[in-house]
């Protein structure tokens, strides 16, 4: 009976469904199968998921120190109030084939694709479909003045989808070092899915802050690390770096005024807005007198207006002689928590709008420092045979 109704209909009822149903009813018969696997059905599939926030999860990365395994696990929020606060597993863990690597960052997802880097590949993963694309390794490009002998690190990755070319791309942010006595050399480079290739930026940039590459905040197309200049090692200002995905244009804007040269920043989305993290004393095992700890966090009212820079949010002491201490903030969620990593690795949620400002303990855990947390959305779009000597496989 349902194989006679008419294709229009059939997609309309299809597309509420998660992928993991709609790909075994995939199977069903060849009529099911062509609409599934058409171009035109995988994008109103993940348009209806964007517009009505469907298959929207919280997926963790860490690395399990006992099993040497690095896990992909996928959460669903729920809160029936204050004292029954979870994040149920929706779906079984992901285990990624690289059990003997310690650190493996989770960079980004958009489009239900995510992306993944150690220090030198880059991958592309839907979990949904269980697909695993490894990017082509481009040898590394010298700028000017440094040798082949110099120090290099990739500290800055994005990726996202640009709408104007229906491309997906990847930003490599590298740095350059010939030594402590000398300023680094900062160089960017970008992927495109379509042609398979890489190439070079034309830009001056500052150097990215965080160590290890890490996942910069998306708002307006534009993503944003907080980096500092390169130009002096006596003083180095800070700023947002950012880079637009269409237009591959960088950008710089001002932290908010007051930041101590003691904290540590980063940068999240909050209620459509870049918010600005301020994270007091991140090192309390160096001063064990001291176990408070404080994050202030601004919120951006107007884009790129440096003069609209509000502090919307002050907690602390997060912690108490008791309590866990605070390794650093990860994200936001739902617009009212904060979610951040302990320092034995565990993830703990603070709400925002609580004045009680009371820590939740989570019963996930991983090796410090490999903890990541972003929201995914499912989506049908596949990494399989996207280009011949791309090398993919499923996990």
């Amino acid at each position: 009976m349902i194989n006679q109704l008419p294709e229009g209909v059939l997609s309309e009822i299809l597309v509420r469904l998660p992928v993991k149903s709609l790909l075994q009813f995939s199977c069903v018969c060849k009529k099911w199968c062509a609409l599934i696997k058409s171009p035109y059905f995988v994008d109103m599939h993940l348009n209806h998921a964007k517009d009505y926030n469907d298959h929207r999860v919280v997926l963790i990365k860490r690395f399990i120190k006992d099993g040497k395994k690095t896990i992909l696990s996928f959460h669903s929020h729920h809160s029936g109030g204050e004292e029954d606060e979870t994040l149920r597993v929706v779906a079984p863990n992901l285990e990624l084939p690289w059990w003997d690597r310690y650190w493996i960052g989770l960079i980004g997802a958009c489009n239900g694709i995510v992306c993944i880097s150690d220090f030198y590949d880059i991958y592309l993963c839907n979990p949904a479909r269980h697909e695993l694309l490894k990017l082509p390794v481009r040898p590394f490009v010298y700028p000017d003045g440094c040798s082949k002998g110099s120090v290099f690190t990739t500290n800055g990755l994005a990726f996202g989808f640009d709408p104007s070319s229906g491309d997906y791309k990847v930003l490599r942010i590298i740095s350059f070092s010939a030594g402590s006595f000398c300023l680094p050399s900062v160089t960017a480079e970008i992927y495109n899915l379509s042609t398979n290739s890489w190439r070079n930026l034309d830009a001056d940039l500052p150097k990215i802050e965080h160590p290890h590459p890490c996942f910069p905040a998306l708002i307006h197309g534009s993503y944003h690390w907080c980096a500092a200049s390169t130009k002096s090692r006596l003083s180095a200002p800070r700023m947002i770096l950012s880079f637009n995905i269409c237009t591959e244009a960088f950008g710089e804007m001002e932290f908010p005024c007051y930041i101590a040269d003691d904290t540590r920043p980063s940068l999240v989305v909050l209620d459509d807005s870049l918010a600005f993290i301020s994270f007091k004393n991140p090192y309390p095992q160096r001063f064990p007198s001291i176990y408070e700890q404080f994050i202030d966090i601004w919120v951006m009212v107007e884009y790129g207006i440096k003069e609209s820079w509000m502090k919307k949010f002050s907690l602390g002491p997060l912690v108490g002689m008791n309590g866990p201490l605070i390794h650093e903030p990860l994200c936001s969620w739902n617009n009212d928590k904060l979610l951040l990593q302990s320092e034995d690795g565990y993830l703990i949620s603070c709400a925002l709008n609580n004045h009680s400002q009371e820590t939740r303990k989570f019963d996930i855990c991983g090796q410090r420092d490999t903890l990541k947390v972003i929201i995914y959305q499912e989506s049908l779009v596949s990494l399989s045979k996207r280009h011949e000597g791309l090398s993919w496989w499923k996990i």
